[in-house]
């Protein structure tokens, strides 16, 4: 078993009602760090100056688990780590990761997952890792998945 707690320490025990809030605020302010999270109708406009059918084509990373989208207040989210910053094509290795983890956790958890320190990347939250250690992501986000289906 993964011992993630010598990552340093896990969220703060909250009332329900503030746990949401909470850990979403904890997912936009890491986030914001690798490019932010944006509306997926922002995300569209910026794939409509570089591809044709940007509505089709951010749906079908969606279905195809190429990329992560959460819901927040009605609205869909984006985080934009997940692309590369000129062409605005997903990284293949973040879908890797989706496609690894998303039989077992929720886009939440999943999200989650990405922001938190884990003990296979150095301490590190896979968001950070992918910029230098994507195939380290990739094998963290397959133990995590072995952990939970054994």
């Amino acid at each position: 078993i993964l011992d993630v707690s010598r990552c340093g320490p896990t969220s703060a025990a909250l009332p329900a009602p503030d746990i949401e809030a909470s850990e979403y605020r904890e997912l936009e302010s890491a986030f914001r760090q690798r490019g932010g999270l944006v509306e997926s109708e922002t995300l569209t406009e910026l794939l409509r100056r570089r591809m044709d059918h940007p509505i089709s084509r951010l749906s079908r990373w969606n279905v195809d688990r190429d990329v992560l989208s959460l819901k927040w207040s009605s609205r869909m989210m984006v985080p934009l780590f997940q692309f590369d910053r000129f062409s605005l094509l997903p990284h293949p290795a973040v879908g890797e990761v989706t496609r690894e983890l998303a039989p077992v956790l929720g886009d939440w958890s999943l999200a989650l997952w990405l922001v938190r320190p884990h003990a296979l990347l150095g301490c590190l939250a896979p968001v950070v890792a992918f910029q230098h250690h994507a195939p380290a992501v990739v094998d963290a986000a397959r133990a995590q998945r072995y952990l939970v289906c054994g």
